[in-house]
């Protein structure tokens, strides 16, 4: 796989989500015009990172066929405060973020709500299907905890991550794991995932 890096902070589930494009389709560019085109097309305002919904619209538009995980389905933003927003500002992406959801959800694209296990990851993984996984990626990059959806795929049976903040790596089952539990006891975070 192909490794964009991001040119933003806010753009990395962009990023992650146009490796998985370009692996299955070389004329989805991997430069800096896409990842703004589909930033725009995706952005849960009046933050600036995107919508799972949003992004699961743009694989459906460029042929692939998304599904959607999710173990809550409302926007959440809980260490908001970090990022210099105000709870009025999140009261609002939580309606962008309604509106992007009736959206996926008149396209077809299947979307549920529960628990998403490190066995079911795994399963999904030896069908051959790529994940945009929201987990804590300072496990795989050796750094503190980070909120960050990365591509996990399997490649001769070996678990890869691409993450645009930083290469394409082979993780343990143990570090997917960690990444997963950690995301939620450290970030308090839940976990989501665009099936592909």
């Amino acid at each position: 796989m192909d490794v964009y890096r991001q040119t933003t902070e806010y753009t990395g589930a962009i990023s992650a989500l146009m490796m998985v494009l370009h692996h299955f389709d070389k004329k989805v560019a991997l430069n800096r015009e896409t990842e703004f085109l589909f930033w725009q097309k995706s952005v849960n305002l009046p933050v600036r990172a995107p919508s799972i919904y949003a992004l699961a619209i743009i694989a459906q538009e460029q042929g692939l066929s998304p599904s959607i995980v999710l173990e809550e389905k409302e926007y959440d933003y809980p260490d908001y405060r970090f990022k210099g927003y105000t709870k009025l500002e999140i009261d609002q992406a939580k309606y962008s973020s309604c509106i992007f959801a009736k959206q996926a959800t008149a396209k077809g694209i299947p979307i549920q709500e529960r628990e998403i296990t490190s066995k079911e990851v795994f399963s999904l993984l030896e069908e051959g299907k790529f994940l945009l996984l929201r987990t804590n990626a300072g496990v795989f990059r050796h750094t503190g905890s980070a909120s960050r959806y990365v591509v996990v795929f399997s490649d001769k049976k070996k678990i890869m991550v691409a993450d645009p903040e930083h290469a394409v790596d082979q993780v343990t089952p143990e570090q997917l794991e960690e990444s997963l539990s950690t995301l939620r006891s450290k970030k308090k975070r839940d976990v989501r995932m665009i099936v592909l």
